[in-house]
């Protein structure tokens, strides 16, 4: 923990802009004045004289009677015209009471004779500069401070004022542009000319300048415009000063008129929005992340022939969602998969069911709905009907998931194939074989250069058979898959879905692939081959289940059972 004492940031120090002929003492009075820390800079001639005062920089002039720049009643008659506020210390070399005078009442702040800036005289010329500057320092961050006040009041979206003995002293502009008047035409009228009545007046005052716990007095009121019509005003006031509300009150008006038709307008934006859920001939479907069912749309319940009692709060696994599909597709944990990770299946096609156990195919747009927190709490989704497509009842390759189009991007594995080799990894990993943990390899695409950089550890039992026998894509040929996932070495599939070997041994160097700690040689001959192939390697892990997927002999996805 920090205990230092916070620092306060420096001053920057004082800027003194000396107007004086001789050389000698501009030259003494910046020395002296340099002791104290306050910068003197000699003054140049017109017209860049005006121009080093306007940067603001100096926070005090000093200046000769005449100079060959300026004489001082020009000067400060050119200040005043110019607006520039910088204070002026007058230098005079002899005694002339009727200048101390005179400098005043140009706004002067004082006149120093140039004798008495001397041994003790020194001190006090410097520590008189000093007060001079300074005053004038902070009455410019004073002014820079109520020019940002009044720029926040000036543009916000209430009318405000500011009223004492209900006489208005200050309006910004909304106010003027609530009640019709033109800027400053408020100012100093008398707050009975904007009420209708006396007895409204009456009632308003007695509402507003009694104010409640949190110190505004709150009242509903109808305000005159200017050409006489009514604004129906919803108004607060406090005093400026609790503590002296004779010094005024503070007043905000807020035009009740408009806040109702906002809200009338947001009432009809909202039923128009209900209309369109309502009517839509898409299902509309909001989900949990536990994938429990918040609502239906009208179109969804009629779809599926249920009730919205019958689904809201029911999961959508058992009511919408089979456990798995006519082609043996795990949607248990497609449905986990999407919950989980949303943005990965942005489009999805899956296979849904009906109350009446009718199969239909649904596609599917997905989008998280986030809370303020930035956590995702459900998921929106909009389903079309797409049954009569004819779509292949293999589904395995339709959830569209991002992440699944950047490892197939530059291969020639198709969609439905890879989705298919996957969810045989899926089932492995869950499951193994006789219930034994099971490790196995997959490297699918570009078959004839995997085929290369490998050979057969056993008989290749895929040769010689027919091509529809050995389409991974066929749901008879799962339990053969399994079954070879137990003995050494990879499966070999084609881009298009042939398996064209199981037992392949990896041949090529693996020393040069980079995986990382953590995983073992199966792993690292996968990284070698898909860096020397346009292959992609699925890696079950015996140890575990996790699923490694690989590309470009890089590791780019890694699932455990539970996903």
């Amino acid at each position: 923990m920090d205990t230092r004492e916070p620092v306060e940031p420096e001053q920057p120090a004082l800027h003194v802009l000396h107007l004086d002929d001789d050389p000698v003492w501009r030259e003494r009075a910046a020395h002296i004045l340099a002791r104290e820390g306050i910068l003197a800079e000699s003054g140049p001639g017109l017209p860049e004289l005006w121009n080093r005062l306007a940067t603001g920089i100096f926070s005090i002039v000093i200046t000769e009677c005449v100079t060959s720049a300026i004489r001082v009643q020009d000067l400060l008659e050119g200040l005043a015209l110019r607006a520039i506020t910088v204070p002026v210390a007058i230098l005079s070399s002899r005694e002339d009471p009727s200048l101390a005078l005179a400098a005043t009442g140009l706004g002067t702040v004082f006149v120093i004779r140039k004798s008495d800036v001397d041994g003790p005289g020194e001190r006090r010329f410097a520590a008189a500069v000093r007060r001079a500057g300074e005053r004038h320092r902070e009455a410019e961050e004073i002014r820079r401070k109520a020019g940002i006040y009044e720029a926040i009041l000036q543009a916000a979206p209430m009318g405000m004022c500011i009223v004492q003995d209900h006489k208005v002293l200050w309006c910004n502009i909304r106010m003027h542009q609530v009640l019709g008047f033109t800027d400053g035409e408020l100012f100093g009228i008398d707050t009975a000319h904007l009420i209708g009545s006396e007895a409204e007046h009456s009632r308003i005052d007695s509402g507003l300048f009694e104010p409640g716990p949190s110190g505004w007095g709150a009242v509903e009121g109808d305000l005159r415009r200017k050409d006489g019509t009514i604004v129906p005003c919803q108004i607060f006031a406090r005093p400026l000063n609790p503590d002296k509300p004779s010094e005024g009150h503070i007043i905000i008006g807020r035009e009740t008129g408009e806040f109702e038709q906002m809200k009338r307008l947001l009432h009809l934006s909202e039923s128009r929005v209900n209309d369109l859920i309502d009517n839509a001939n898409s299902i509309i479907l909001r989900v949990d992340r536990k994938g429990v069912i918040r609502f239906i749309n009208p179109y969804g319940e009629k779809f599926f022939g249920f009730s919205s009692d019958e689904l809201l709060g029911k999961q959508l696994l058992d009511t919408i969602v089979p456990h798995r599909s006519r082609s043996g597709r795990d949607l248990a944990g497609m449905i986990h998969e999407v919950l989980e990770n949303p943005d990965d299946f942005e489009v999805n096609v899956n296979e849904n069911i009906k109350k009446n156990g009718e199969r239909v195919w649904i596609a599917w747009t997905n989008k998280p709905i986030i809370d303020d927190k930035g956590t995702i709490t459900e998921i929106l989704s909009i389903g079309n009907d797409i049954s009569d497509r004819k779509i292949d009842v293999v589904d395995a390759a339709l959830a569209l998931a991002p992440w699944k189009a950047v490892i197939l991007k530059d291969t020639d594995i198709e969609g439905t194939v890879f989705q298919a080799v996957f969810n045989i990894a899926l089932e492995i990993s869950r499951e193994g074989r006789e219930g034994k943990a099971v490790g196995t390899t997959f490297l699918v695409g570009d078959a004839k250069n995997v085929l290369g950089h490998s050979r057969q550890l056993i008989l290749n039992p895929f040769e010689g058979h027919r091509a529809e026998i050995r389409v991974i894509t066929n749901p008879e040929l799962h339990e053969t898959i399994k079954e070879l996932s137990q003995l050494d070495g990879a499966f070999v599939i084609s881009g298009q879905g042939l398996v064209e070997a199981a037992g392949r041994y990896i041949t090529i160097d693996t020393s040069t692939a980079s995986i990382p700690k953590g995983f073992g040689t199966r792993h690292a001959s996968v990284a070698g081959i898909t860096q020397m192939t346009k292959a992609v390697g699925i890696v079950v892990s015996q140890s575990g289940g996790r699923i490694s997927i690989f590309k470009n002999g890089r590791l780019l996805r890694v699932f455990t059972p539970a996903e």
